[in-house]
């Protein structure tokens, strides 16, 4: 039996995401060795059919999960556990599993639970950040990864093709090469853009030839709701799982709107991308390379993170028709 190499990253979508270049070191770094991978059920499909992925363990947030996880991996030899997370659950599991090496994040609160650490964040001068690929590349190059790109990489496996022409069909998406994808949402309240600048930038889309498609996620179902409404010409993908929403992401000409998992999941695709940003900072979270453009406010307190702002006007100061005239550019030199 070949000594296991634990990676645990247990949400969210884009997280994932974003986290599949360190396994890859991980798993380059270590090539007599396994890769098992700890991860949120729902988020599994994504990295269940990578080649140098041999297990993935779905954790579920209840105590049994967790324990039942530990109990598990306490089977195998664990040479090395890396928790690219950091709370309390991912540390118990790998503290748990049994390896030799612990590795994690210098986080208060969690870094007894690892023999090794290194910081979450480097001090970068001026307005700069790192990208969060290469913050947990940068853990896995200590954990003994090797070097690899910051290029993410996620599976779509044939059923999810054939599930993602099934629901495009029925909304009367036949031809997706065409079709670019809206996030109109965002799991912050403050990294949205207000519904009218997307319904502006809807209109322009569709008055331009671009079929839409609004990519929407539980709870989102009013948003979807105005949205096409005002713009009856945008298709709405259906709930479906994150295989099936990989899958059609993959089919796209483009993904436009808040950054998000939709967004990630597209660079990972090579699907471009066009996005805003007013609280998070785009060194942090806007994919490499030209086919993924971004737009962002000039406001001093930009890149502030807060999740919730009383004064908030970052966004909503990118005006809807001038994110539009962006938006068709960015398509006309990078669309498919």
């Amino acid at each position: 039996m070949n000594d296991v190499i634990v990676a645990i990253r247990p949400r969210a979508m884009g997280d994932v995401v974003l986290t599949t270049p360190a396994f890859r070191s991980l798993a380059l770094g270590s090539p007599d060795a396994d890769l098992h991978v700890v991860t949120d059920a729902r988020f599994a499909p994504l990295v269940e059919g990578l080649p140098w992925v041999r297990h993935v363990w779905k954790v579920e947030r209840t105590d049994a999960s967790t324990r039942a996880i530990v109990a598990g991996l306490r089977q195998y030899r664990v040479r090395a556990a890396v928790d690219f997370f950091g709370n309390t659950r991912s540390a118990v599991i790998a503290r748990g599993s049994g390896a030799r090496m612990v590795h994690g994040y210098d986080l208060r609160g969690r870094k007894h639970f690892y023999t090794a650490t290194v910081p979450r964040e480097l001090r970068i001068e001026g307005d700069h950040r790192e990208h969060a690929s290469a913050v947990h590349l940068r853990l896995a190059l200590a954990a003994g990864g090797a070097k690899t790109s910051l290029t993410p990489e996620v599976a779509v496996l044939p059923a999810a093709r054939a599930e993602a022409q099934r629901l495009l069909a029925s909304v009367g998406v036949l031809e997706p090469e065409r079709t670019v994808g809206l996030v109109a949402a965002g799991s912050w309240a403050t990294k949205m853009w207000p519904l009218s600048n997307s319904i502006v930038l809807a209109r322009e889309l569709g008055e331009a030839g671009h079929p839409v498609l609004l990519i929407t996620g539980p709870g989102e179902e009013s948003l979807a709701a105005r949205l096409s409404l005002r713009v009856p010409a945008v298709r709405v993908l259906p709930p479906c799982d994150v295989a099936a929403l990989a899958a059609v992401i993959h089919s796209l000409r483009a993904v436009i709107g808040t950054d998000s998992g939709p967004r990630h999941l597209a660079a990972a695709f090579g699907v471009p991308s066009f996005s805003w940003f007013g609280p998070t900072h785009p060194d942090t979270w806007n994919p490499p390379g030209e086919a993924h453009g971004y737009w962002r406010t000039s406001l001093p307190c930009r890149g502030c993170d807060r999740t919730s702002c009383p004064h908030w006007n970052c966004l909503p100061g990118l005006a809807g028709a001038e994110g539009a005239r962006l938006v068709l550019a960015h398509l006309e030199r990078h669309g498919r």
